[in-house]
């Protein structure tokens, strides 16, 4: 079992793994989530790139960064990770929010971007599953949260097309997640400063695209056709504001198609890493212990 290692970035406490050799990949999950959902998807990388996975910042165990609640503040907290972890240049590879955040970190500092990948990524639209616009009300919010605290199933149930395919080792890191006092109010503050009951604020996504279009690297954009967290459709419009960006759609799967069906995402994912190589291939990673 790899490893949790800690790097101060920005004055928090950030939890990250390591795993395989070579360039970096840095991989960044969605709200409410933490590294451990990208455990299906480091084995597809790590005999050619060295895997970061970290908590992003007030998630997980990490520390939180109140700027990061901002578009721009969530893309300089990834920065100063790769700068903590001594990867001036990597893959980015994010999911839902995660992959708004990598969006962002690409399209600011398009040379420190190798290669960007993106599972069902926020800020390419206004739409957003009705669960999260109610959670931006007063006291809705935590009762969700107390709730999912009870039945941590709940917390994954809409990620997932096939409810039989939510992963047991989730439902416990999820109700970990939800037990700790600073991911809630991480969560809850991410989200009323994104959101409204009538979906993701269209100034937030009208700054995400801009700074999407800037975008230098490679990119492929994975979406889950069932995806009831953020609509499919959005994934033309991702597809159209970043340059030359590849889209995949994934008949049947839901939010998280890189546990949903790992298969055929690591597939995906490969074979578009295979293709863009050596572009890919540059840059060194370090970090602490």
């Amino acid at each position: 079992m790899e490893t949790d290692r800690f790097v101060e970035v920005m004055g928090a406490r950030v939890r990250y793994r390591v795993e395989g050799s070579g360039p970096p990949a840095i991989l960044i999950h969605g709200i409410g989530a933490s590294l451990e959902f990208w455990q299906w998807t480091t084995p597809a990388l790590r005999e050619r790139y060295t895997t970061i996975a970290l908590d992003f910042p007030g998630f997980g165990l990490s520390d939180p960064i109140p700027s990061t609640t901002s578009p721009e503040g969530a893309a300089a907290a990834t920065l100063a990770f790769m700068d903590a972890v001594g990867a001036p240049r990597a893959v980015l590879i994010g999911s839902s929010l995660g992959g708004a955040i990598a969006t962002l970190a690409a399209g600011t500092a398009p040379d420190r971007c190798s290669a960007l990948v993106l599972a069902g990524p926020a800020g390419f639209g206004t739409g957003v599953i009705l669960t999260f616009r109610l959670m931006t009300a007063r006291w809705v919010g935590e009762a969700v949260l107390a709730l999912i605290r009870r039945f941590p199933r709940l917390g994954l149930r809409d990620a997932f097309a096939d409810q039989r395919r939510i992963p047991e080792v989730l439902v416990e890191v999820t109700r970990r997640n939800a037990a700790r006092p600073v991911t809630a109010e991480t969560l809850l503050q991410t989200l009323r400063a994104t959101v409204t009951l009538r979906g993701i604020r269209p100034g937030i996504v009208e700054q995400a695209r801009a700074v999407a279009a800037r975008i230098t690297a490679p990119t492929l954009i994975v979406w889950g056709t069932r995806d009831r967290v953020i609509p499919p459709d959005q994934a033309e419009v991702a597809g159209r504001t970043i340059p030359g960006a590849q889209v995949l759609m994934m008949p049947g799967i839901g939010h998280l198609p890189f546990i949903e069906d790992a298969a055929a995402f690591n597939a995906a994912l490969s074979a578009f890493l295979s293709r863009i190589e050596p572009a890919a291939g540059t840059g060194q990673a370090g970090g602490q212990a």
